[in-house]
């Protein structure tokens, strides 16, 4: 560990993180040398009280009728749950086959081991007997759901961190109201509803301060949920305190999530409408301003998504899931009303253009690249775009392969890696590790203006390591469909630009012309012309890259190359225009997109 970095990073944390880190560290590691620690959180021997049958009756009639993101029609050939009476699990597209899982092992990674432990699919088991009488999916999960209980130590299993924990907590809460009646009075509901007490009794004294952003609020849910379940009073409490306190702390004014990764903005409104849903269903005070702000959210998300259900891959942002059936969500809890016209967000840093018919649209990142104290999904993206065709995506956003540990994370955080500018090789913001930033760039203006036919946005910001240099964008769509994205390097001399367009892997490309400058892009339904100029017309070159070696050392991290991540654990090759120029100060250097 680079003792600067960590002292350069420092300063932007808040006190709880500063604090808490160590302390839940020293925490886990007295877990692990004595057991007995734990006790009363893993003991059979305890009973926990029941959950009213209203209660139960409340929990399955909002999921049901209101959850829509938690209600998509069961596929069968889903392999996240089909496979479970094999012993099959799939997570973030790579499949483990695990007849009988060791509950203190790490498979494949952190986060898939992260994965296996949320039990989300207790919920799809128990949909499939609870809707179609078929119980085989449900007995696999169940004997699953026995090991866990009898194998998980605190302190050794990934499953007891506090975020696994929190998910964990609310889907097994989730299954148990969808079975109540399938497993009433047995042994097993017992023991089951007794662990689900003791998970929320160690996470209300195991909260993630010292991470914050989305993993407190997972834990606030988890506290409001097990809260009404079992009627307590201490936990509705904190959970509700934590609810709203980072709901004023976390959403911006305009509706969108200070982390600024769509993906985790599409959470956290999972997040505060299933708590709205079911405080309001049970009969619990909640403010007025609530669904004004849960609809702005939605305002957001519609506004960054596209019309198949996908959405922008900014930050950590991966398609994991399909983003219409939350809306219609937030069209049954908060009234949200969808079809609304796309614009700027420019507290989150978003702009939007959409064409009157939908079918052409561009999503610009020009925020911070997050809230200052949690940068773990932040990447060097400012002044990026993504760009459709024809409803169907042209330029994108590389987006985010995995997490600690992977080969690909330092490649997806780094500016190469998006449609920007990249300055003598320098990174835009100083990314070190998984997660962490230590310097940032810092955004100085932000503002696009036009209707459905001519548009222009307009940005600029420092880079971290000259705050005298200065990168200015000017993206304008003009009336005859051509779009142009112009640069400028002010305040100090740079040497090199490189300007890169991140191409979707299905369109084919081809240097044209003698001197090989211009780029001609083929999808399945036009051609398209990418054409650099610079301060004598020209770029000093151009060259089309793509992925071919996974990185795995320093050096192979720094070689441009082209990877486009659909979704977790999905790397597909793709062709990345690189433009170099040698700007001078103040003069003008981009490239034209225009159909032919």
């Amino acid at each position: 560990m680079n003792l600067a970095l960590v002292l350069r990073t420092l300063p932007y944390l808040r006190w709880e993180q500063v604090l808490y880190r160590p302390w839940r560290a020293a925490q886990f590691s007295l877990y692990r040398a004595w057991p007995r620690l734990t006790a009363r959180w893993t003991s059979a021997d305890k009973v926990s009280p029941f959950s009213p049958p209203q209660t139960i009756a409340t929990f399955r009639q909002v999921f049901e009728t209101d959850l829509a993101h938690l209600c998509v029609p069961l596929d069968a050939a889903d392999t996240r749950w089909a496979g479970l009476p094999e012993g099959r699990f799939t997570f973030l597209n790579r499949t483990c086959h695990l007849p009988q899982p060791d509950w203190n092992r790490r498979y494949e990674s952190h986060l898939w081991n992260y994965q296996l432990h949320y039990f989300e699919y207790a919920v799809w088991c128990a949909r499939v007997w609870a809707e179609g009488g078929q119980a085989r999916h449900w007995q696999a999960c169940r004997a699953l759901i026995e090991s866990w209980m009898q194998q998980a130590r605190v302190g050794v299993s990934d499953g007891w961190d506090a975020y696994p924990t929190s998910l964990r907590i609310v889907n097994w809460i989730y299954a148990y109201c969808l079975l109540a009646e399938h497993e009433a009075g047995s042994a097993f509901q017992r023991r089951w509803r007794t662990s689900i007490y003791q998970q929320l009794d160690f996470l209300s004294h195991h909260l993630e301060y010292h991470l914050l952003a989305n993993h407190l609020l997972k834990n606030a849910k988890a506290l409001v949920l097990g809260g009404l379940f079992f009627a307590e009073k201490r936990w509705l409490e904190l959970g509700q305190r934590l609810l709203w306190r980072e709901l004023d702390e976390q959403l911006l004014p305009d509706g969108g999530h200070y982390e600024r990764a769509p993906m985790y903005h599409a959470q956290t409104l999972g997040d505060w409408l299933e708590c709205f849903a079911l405080l309001r269903a049970s009969g619990c005070a909640v403010s007025a301003d609530v669904a004004p702000r849960l609809r702005a959210m939605a305002e957001f998300l519609e506004a960054v998504s596209y019309a198949d259900g996908t959405q922008a891959q900014f930050n950590d942002s991966a398609n994991v899931e399909d983003t219409r059936p939350l809306l219609e969500a937030a069209a049954r809890i908060c009234g949200y009303e969808a079809g609304r016209a796309p614009r700027g967000f420019a507290q989150t840093g978003y702009f939007v253009w959409q064409s009157a018919d939908g079918s052409e649209k561009l999503i610009v990142d020009a925020g911070p690249p997050s809230v200052a104290y949690n940068t773990a999904h932040a990447h060097c993206d400012l002044l990026s775009y993504e760009l459709r065709f024809d409803s169907k995506p042209f330029i994108v956003d590389s987006g985010v392969h995995g997490y600690g540990g992977d080969p690909f994370r330092a490649y997806c955080r780094a500016t190469q890696a998006h449609n920007t500018v990249k300055f003598d090789g320098r990174e835009q913001s100083e990314i070190w590790g998984a997660f962490r930033l230590a310097r940032r760039a810092e955004v100085l203006a932000a503002a696009a203006q036009g209707d459905a036919t001519v548009w222009q946005f307009r940005g600029a910001y420092r880079p971290y390591y000259d705050r005298n240099l200065t990168h200015q964008r000017l993206i304008q769509r003009r009336m005859t469909g051509e779009w142009v994205v112009t640069d400028t390097a002010q305040g100090s001399a740079v040497h090199e630009a490189e300007s890169f367009i991140h191409l979707h892997p299905a369109i084919h490309v081809r240097q044209v012309h003698d001197d090989g400058l211009v780029i001609e892009c083929q999808t399945d339904m036009r051609s398209i012309l990418i054409e650099p100029f610079g301060a004598a017309g020209v770029a000093l070159s151009s060259a089309v890259i793509r992925g071919n070696t996974i990185p795995q050392t320093p050096h192979e991290r720094q070689q441009a190359q082209g990877w486009y991540f659909p979704s977790f654990g999905v790397a597909q090759p793709n062709p990345v225009i690189c433009f170099r120029y040698r700007p001078q100060p103040g003069t003008a250097f981009g490239y034209t997109i225009k159909t032919v």
